[in-house]
This record gives C-alpha cells, sequence and structure tokens, in this order.
C-alpha cells in the first residue's frame, strides 16, 4: 500500500486545531520549493507481494519486513503535512552560517528526492530478504510514476513469490563420546526448527543462540554460536530442504569442555588504574574480598552474589549476579571477568570489579510541580543523597521542597453574579512547605529470616519520616506528619509488589479563616472529613508494567491499591471493652480520633505505538473508598477529586462533582473544593511529534467523582441509572517540549460535557465562548512530564 497518512477530511476537528496553525505558518512554502529541476520530491512509496501461490500466506508480514528496506525514505510527514521541510524551505538560505541555516539545518529537513533512492539497490535486498525467508525463486521489480508539473514521484515495488521451500528432514550430526554433543541433543526436543514449516534464516540464527545458551549454562563458558554450522540441501526436490546440524572440526578443545568455578575474588572498590594486588584480602565465606570492609561490608555484598566456588560455570548466574550487584546505590559499574586456573583442569577464577558511586549528593531544582490534588505550579526542591549510609548501600534521601500552586481559566473565574463578594484571589492559589526524608535498605529487614531470592532485582526495605505544611489562601492551614515502613519486592522485570503495614499518618487543621470556619458549621459533611485525626494503616500496591519493551505494539501498565486503616486499633480497644463509636464520640487515641476505612483504586492504561513517535494512549482510573467503625466519613486526604492537568484537562481541580451536584454561587467565586468517595475516571490522548523536541497532542477526558451516602449536596450520591449522564467530558489540544531529561506541558481544555447543568443543557461544546472564564471557558493547564 502506499505510504501516505490518512487524509484530513477523515479527522474530528479536535484534531486540525493544531495542524490549522502549522498550515498558516507554512502557508506559501511549497514543499517543492527547493526541489531542482529535472527531479521530484520523493512523497511515498508502496510494497506489494503477489503471493497467490503461497499457501504460508504471509504477504502482509513480507510487505512488512519489506517497506522497511527502503532507503531513503520520504519526510517526515504528520496527517499529509510535511512541517520538518516546510520549516526547511521557509528558512532556506546558501549562506553556511547565521539564524536563519541554523533553523534550516536543525529544525529543518531538506527534501528527499526520488533521483536519490536507487531503486535497483533497494529491489536486490528485497530479493535477499525474501530468500532468507525460503523464496529461494523470486522476482522484484519497481515503477516510478512522476508528476512533472507538481515535482512529486511516488515508487511502487511489486515482490512475486511461490511456494516457499519448507524443512523435510532436521538432524543434529553429533558423536555421542564428546559430552557437548549429548548436552546439544538433550536440547534438540526444543528445537525452533519444525518438520513442514517455511525455510527462515533467521530462525536458524535464534536456534544456533538458543542451543549455545543452553551450553553456556552448561558451563561451556569458551562455547560460541558461530561454533555451530547448518547445512541445508534444496536438492531433494518438490521446494524441500534437509538440515543438518554439527560442530566445527576446528572448535578449540576448551571450548568443548565445561568449566566450573574455583577461586571467587571481590574487589569491592574498584577503579581504572588499581593495582589489582590481592594482599589485603578478607576471606569471607569462602570468597577472596579485597581490599576490606571500609566502604561496603562483605555480607551485604554477598546477598547479590549467586556463583559459587566448585559450582559449574553457567550464564544465569553470572548475569543474575551482574543484574543484582548494578542494583545496589553504592555502585556504578559492575563487571565481571573469568580466567583458566592455571593450577586446576577445567576450572575458572571469577573476578568481580565494583566501582564506586559518588556516595554524597546535594541537589538543587526549580520544578513545576503537579500534585495528587491535581494542581499545578512552579516549586522548588533541595535534596541531600547518601548512597551507602551504614555501609551496605543504604540510600539515606532528604527532601526539602517548597511550591505554589495554581489554575487559569475554568469555572470560578470571570464576573461574579451580582451580590457575590469575589476575593482578589481567584485562581484558587496555595503555597506548600515540605520536608520527606527516607532510607531505602538493599534487603528485606524483619524479625524474621528471609531467604535470599533468586531475583535480578534488589529486594527493598523502606522507611519514611516527614512532615507537610500546606496554605490555602483565605481558608486554612494544614499541618500533616507522616512515618512508614514497608518493603518493595520485584520477582520479575514486569511485576513489583509494594507493602507498607505501617502507615502513619495525622492531619491537623490550623489558622482557619471565619469564612472556612461559617463553611465547616453549615456543612456537617465537610468538618467530618477536615476532623483532626490520625491515620493508623497499611498500604499495599500492585503493578504490572512492560513499558520498558520498546519494541512491542502496545505496552500495558496497571496499577492497584489497597489502602485500610483503623481496623487493627478498632479490633484491639474492642477487645479491651471499649464502647461502640459514634459520630458524636468516635473513639480516640491519646485523645485523638483516628480514620476507619478501605479504599481500593486501580490505574490501568494502554500505549498504542504507531510509529516511531506516535503513540495513541488509553487510561482508566477507578476507586472506592468506605468508611465504617470509628469514621463517618473518609478522611479529607484520601477522598478523590477529578479535574486538573492529570486528570479532565477541561476542568479546574476539585471542581467537578460529587455526581451532578452544582456548587451555588454564594461558594463558586470562593472556597469551592469537591470530593467524593468513588471515582471513574477515562482518557485518551494521541501523541505526535511536530518537530524537533516540539511534540503535540489531541486529547479527550471524561470522569466524575460520587459519594456513598447521602448528603447535604444534592445530586452527589452515585446511583447506577444516573452514573453515566453525569459524566463530565472534555476534549483540547496539548504542546508539550520534550527535552529527553524533563518535559514542560501546556495543555488547553475546552468542555463538552458539564454534569452539574440540568439535564438537557449539559452538551456546552455549542456554547464555547473561546475565553478562560465560566462554564464555557477553557483551561490552560502547565506541568511538567506527561499525564500519564
Amino acid at each position: 500500500m502506499l505510504r501516505h497518512y490518512p487524509s484530513s477530511r477523515k479527522l474530528p476537528v479536535a484534531i486540525l486545531l493544531p495542524l490549522l496553525l502549522a498550515q498558516v505558518l507554512l502557508a506559501g512554502c511549497s514543499v517543492t520549493k527547493t526541489v531542482p529541476e529535472g527531479d521530484a520530491l520523493f512523497t511515498g512509496f508502496s510494497v506489494n507481494v503477489e503471493d497467490e501461490n503461497d499457501s504460508s500466506q504471509r504477504g502482509p508480514e513480507l510487505e512488512t519486513e519489506l517497506s522497511a528496506t527502503v532507503r531513503p525514505e520520504p519526510n517526515a510527514s504528520i496527517l499529509g503535512l510535511r512541517p520538518k521541510l516546510g520549516i526547511y524551505n521557509a528558512f532556506y538560505t546558501e549562506k553556511d552560517k547565521g539564524l536563519k541555516h541554523w533553523i534550516m539545518t536543525k529544525l529543518g529537513e531538506p527534501p528527499v528526492l526520488v533521483s536519490q533512492v536507487d531503486t535497483g539497490s533497494v529491489s536486490q535486498v528485497m530479493s535477499s530478504r525474501l530468500h532468507n525467508r525460503g523464496y529461494f525463486i523470486n522476482s522484484v521489480s519497481s515503477t516510478t510514476d512522476i508528476d512533472t508539473a507538481k515535482k512529486k514521484g511516488t515508487i511502487a515495488w511489486t515482490a512475486r513469490v511461490g511456494e516457499p521451500y519448507r524443512l523435510r528432514n532436521i538432524k543434529y550430526t553429533l558423536d555421542d563420546s564428546l559430552q557437548v554433543h549429548q548436552v546439544i541433543e538433550r536440547a534438540k526436543p526444543e528445537s525452533l526448527l519444525k518438520p513442514g514449516e517455511p525455510y527462515d534464516l533467521s530462525v536458524m540464527t535464534d536456534e544456533r543462540i538458543r542451543l549455545d545458551g543452553v551450553l553456556k549454562n552448561s558451563g561451556y563458558y569458551f562455547f560460541s554460536p558461530d561454533l555451530l554450522i547448518f547445512s541445508v540441501d534444496t536438492t531433494v526436490g518438490n521446494r524441500q530442504a534437509d538440515v543438518l546440524l554439527r560442530v566445527k572440526r576446528a572448535a578449540a578443545a576448551q571450548s568443548l569442555k565445561p568449566y566450573a568455578l574455583d577461586d571467587i575474588f571481590i574487589f569491592a572498590n574498584y577503579s581504572l588504574g588499581d593495582s589489582l594486588s590481592v594482599n589485603d584480602t578478607i576471606d569471607y565465606k569462602g570468597y577472596h574480598y579485597i581490599p576490606n570492609e571500609n566502604y561496603v561490608k562483605a555480607k551485604h555484598v554477598l546477598d547479590g552474589v549467586f556463583l559459587e566456588s566448585d559450582s559449574l560455570y553457567t550464564r544465569e548466574d553470572h548475569l543474575l549476579t551482574t543484574k543484582r550487584l548494578s542494583g545496589l546505590s553504592a555502585y556504578k559499574f559492575v563487571n565481571i571477568d573469568y580466567e583458566p586456573d592455571t593450577a586446576a583442569a577445567g576450572k575458572l577464577d571469577a573476578f568481580i570489579y565494583l566501582t564506586p558511586s559518588l556516595r554524597k549528593s546535594l541537589r538543587a531544582e526549580a520544578q513545576m510541580v503537579t500534585k495528587s490534588n491535581n494542581f499545578a505550579g512552579p516549586g522548588v526542591k533541595v535534596s541531600f543523597r547518601n548512597r551507602n549510609t551504614f555501609r551496605g548501600s543504604e540510600v539515606l534521601n532528604v527532601e526539602v521542597t517548597g511550591s505554589f500552586e495554581s489554575q487559569v481559566g475554568g469555572r470560578g473565574t470571570g464576573t461574579a453574579p451580582e451580590g457575590v463578594s469575589k476575593p482578589s484571589n481567584t485562581n484558587l492559589t496555595s503555597y506548600e512547605l515540605g520536608v520527606q526524608s527516607t532510607l531505602a535498605i538493599p534487603r528485606i529487614v524483619s524479625p524474621f529470616d528471609f531467604y535470599n531470592l533468586r531475583t535480578e532485582f534488589v529486594p527493598q526495605t523502606r522507611m519514611g519520616l516527614g512532615f507537610n505544611f500546606l496554605s490555602r489562601s483565605g481558608y486554612y492551614d494544614m499541618n500533616s506528619y507522616n512515618a512508614s515502613y514497608g518493603y518493595t519486592w520485584r520477582p520479575r522485570e514486569t511485576l513489583t509488589f509494594d507493602a507498607t503495614p505501617i502507615n502513619l499518618q495525622y492531619v491537623r487543621l490550623a489558622n482557619t479563616t471565619p469564612a472556612f470556619e461559617n463553611l465547616l458549621t453549615t456543612n456537617p459533611y465537610l468538618r467530618r472529613s477536615f476532623e483532626d485525626q490520625f491515620i493508623l494503616g497499611a498500604i499495599y500496591q500492585l503493578t504490572y508494567s512492560n513499558q520498558m519493551r520498546k519494541d512491542k505494539l502496545s505496552n500495558i501498565f496497571n496499577k492497584v491499591t489497597l489502602d485500610i486503616s483503623g481496623n487493627l486499633m478498632s479490633g484491639v480497644q474492642s477487645l479491651l471493652g471499649n464502647p461502640p463509636p459514634t459520630d458524636d464520640e468516635p473513639r480516640t487515641l491519646v485523645n485523638q480520633s483516628y480514620a476507619q476505612y478501605t479504599l481500593l483504586d486501580n490505574d490501568f492504561r494502554h500505549y498504542l505505538n504507531l510509529g516511531k513517535e506516535s503513540q495513541l494512549v488509553a487510561r482508566l482510573v477507578t476507586g472506592i473508598g468506605y468508611s465504617y467503625g470509628n469514621s463517618s466519613t473518609m478522611p479529607y486526604v484520601k477522598q478523590f477529586s477529578i479535574g486538573g492537568p492529570n486528570s479532565i484537562r477541561a476542568f479546574r481541580a476539585r471542581s467537578v462533582g460529587p455526581g451532578s451536584y452544582n456548587v451555588p454561587d454564594s461558594l463558586l467565586f470562593s472556597f469551592f473544593d469537591q470530593t467524593g468517595d468513588i471515582r471513574l475516571e477515562g482518557n485518551l490522548e494521541y501523541r505526535f511529534p511536530i518537530t524537533g523536541f516540539f511534540k503535540g497532542a489531541v486529547f479527550a477526558d471524561a470522569g466524575n467523582i460520587w459519594n456513598l451516602r447521602e448528603t447535604d449536596k444534592e445530586g452527589a450520591k452515585f446511583e447506577a441509572k444516573d452514573f453515566l449522564s453525569e459524566l463530565a467530558v472534555g476534549t483540547g489540544v496539548g504542546l508539550r517540549i520534550d527535552i529527553e531529561f524533563f518535559v514542560i506541558r501546556l495543555d488547553l481544555g475546552i468542555p463538552v460535557m458539564v454534569p452539574y447543568l440540568p439535564k438537557g443543557d449539559r452538551f456546552v461544546l455549542n456554547k464555547f465562548n473561546g475565553s478562560f472564564n465560566g462554564d464555557y471557558g477553557m483551561v490552560l493547564n502547565i506541568a511538567i512530564g506527561y499525564p500519564f
């Protein structure tokens, strides 16, 4: 098929908004402006595989593979537009310096010409690829189509294939007297080569690598895949092939015998240029530890060493040791070498070289803060880190943070109704100061002994202690103290367990203003959620993610969180005969009430990779929190909210819900902070490159929060028959400045469905006013990093 991007006529209006701006900027700049006379712009190509006589039906797969061989590729295109070529043309200059030259060469891209495509060479490469896939008889031809008037051209390749050669007999020519051949024979049942399958050179290469891995895990340290030779006989007729595998006759003797480990030396404080003297060696549990324990104690390093003296060498143990030791923060480089033992035949000495990291660091950074309450603003963070605090690779991290938070546009802005006072601060600003210290210990610390698990990821014990001060301008201050003790365990690359059995938090409201006190007096539900209280519980998280596998078409991220509080304390007090709690007289700890609840939250994301830099991302977030026993409401800091830079971006943070509740005018231009017990949110975002480090996005968000119980807020309780009609929906466009180590994000949200308006009036896109005021206006979100 011809490799053009879809026509914009098939796209929704929202997608065209950012493209219209690009079209205006590039207006008047013909994409063929710098194409020489007599040549043409290479605008696209197609690859068609004619496989009517091929029973394997691999045509689409082959077309994709052959398309990847076309060089050079056409100019980068976004939905039919070529912005980088447009920049090149707009700033074209023959000078070799200056601003225009810099923009032309750094942000632009010269036209790719039809004359630059060597169709003969490309056709030959395609033919070779088909040969490698079993099509020993094939033909590839090309046709070039040039529109001389428009100076544009396309190329079409056609590949004709018949039935591929298939494998008939697969034999391993081995000498049973050699042990290496016996190992290969035992591995034969798992062979990747199957009789009847089409001949495929890549599968044969993979089979050599598989057998090499089997041998490496059986002690054959000096063996390599190129010692295995496949012979293929295609003369047997009927488009069949016989395959013979053998080991090279000239293979060195040392590559054909297994090795066991003898002495294991650990250089615990190694740097390039060190003399490898072993005079100051500590013998610890059969290992030679060099030079001493002044940097990291030997017992802590050995938790990550899976090489044992007198055991058979295996690549699995080698890689496991390398990855575990690399996970220790005290070291930045890990290298393991082996040498034959001169005193013992069939033995290897192992040398583990550990290069220390910078032990202490102090870092200050300015940042754009995005918090769980969906507020965003500029901030500063100063952090101190010690990567080897107690000579066991423990990481002590102390962070001092300060931030100022606000949003622009949306509800609660513009002109207040008559009789409603409007404060000078319409952006609901706040500022926050905090200090948080964490200690991460690279092992399990508990009263019980745990077996050292054979996982390549270092298990961690986490301890935390911190204080946070939040001032909500004109309303209240909030002091929050926290302490935690937990574990992180990653049994495999895609799965992570976080268990925090001790999670303590104390929240205290202070310096409330008369206006806020009046709100608490008239709203018992809000008052109970803001009460000073302890949170005594545990948090458990399970995270699955395969995002590290960049070669996959799609990636998945899913995190499940279980947060419980107060159950243990309530059970102890019940056993002690304490009276049951009531709303007016809850049970207390040191004369302070404590929260009792269970919260379950799930965050699911799917990343569909549509190209080298384009991506379609979908997210679904669901959560429910239920208070009981000692609490009639969820604590304010644990309730759900919706809206803001990382949520529904067409609405301000905490401005939506619960349900269809409509904030009265008396509060709309002062304090409104909507929270709930249930959250449902879905997001869909298409991300695409623009030029250089500028990226674009088009998004649609939907969601809301609800209460589980009746409150004084009309329409706030969750009702199954109404929840779909109560979803807030927004759309918009975004600009991201992605310079690899951080991303500055600007998202412009436009409301589509407003749940707090009367039924029948909730669709508001046709009332969009193009301003940053009121229910029908835009919201500008500024943040660091991608929203999800």
